[in-house]
């Protein structure tokens, strides 16, 4: 299976019909959050009309900058796994959206006991899955995915903790702009800070039997 992945959108639809045209072999979209720049329903509307035009399959989560209204998109189209799940052709995804606490007060933010509680239940979702995937908007906290640029980690504790579980086989996130690029191995899965599409960073991300290897792309 090969996954599309798009992070921190923030509004920018330069070059994504051609993505989608050009992609070869996708399977899925996955979609990590920031659809918007503190956007709400109009935006999302914009950004998510293109990818459900391409027809494949898509599933997405909120982050900390997407407004009530563009999640609630999300949930209309079916296509949120924020705390949920859904398993395609044997792959099971499950979501977690929004940012961590941060002193700007973002649109939407959660704390490590929240984020914890919206793991598990997408994991039960899931459950049955062989193969299992978390698409989470921040990412695991003390890694090279969530390092900022004076070197502060801040990325999500809940998220590190789930992962050193051994809980899924590939994680894909964002959130963290400076970090976008690199690639880890956490508890047995490899995880992907897909980097900001607003800058021209995307991934394709293959799943076969033997593991997940990603190859890096830019608009």
């Amino acid at each position: 299976m090969t996954l599309l992945c798009l992070s921190d959108i923030h509004g920018e639809s330069a070059g994504l019909q051609e993505i989608l045209r050009d992609a070869p072999g996708v399977d899925v979209v996955v979609l990590a959050g920031d659809l918007t720049h503190l956007g709400g329903r109009a935006e999302a509307e914009a950004i998510l009309s293109l990818f459900v035009a391409s027809g494949l399959p898509l599933v997405a989560v909120g982050g900390n900058m997407d407004r009530d209204g563009a999640r609630a998109l999300l949930d209309e189209k079916g296509i949120n796994i924020h705390g949920r799940g859904v398993v395609i052709d044997g792959v099971g995804f499950m979501g977690l959206g929004a940012g961590t606490p941060s002193p700007f007060g973002t649109p939407w933010e959660l704390t490590d006991d929240e984020s914890a509680g919206v793991l598990s239940a997408g994991l039960a979702a899931i459950a049955g899955a062989p193969r299992k995937v978390l698409v989470s908007h921040p990412p695991p906290r003390g890694t090279e995915l969530d390092r900022g640029f004076a070197g502060s980690h801040f990325g999500s504790g809940a998220v590190r903790e789930f992962l050193d579980a051994g809980s899924v086989d590939l994680c894909i996130c964002g959130h963290i702009h400076e970090a976008g690029g690199r690639e880890a191995r956490i508890g047995g899965a490899l995880c992907v800070n897909v980097g900001p599409y607003k800058n021209g960073r995307y991934a394709l991300v293959t799943m076969t039997e033997q593991g997940a290897s990603v190859t890096w792309r830019k608009r």
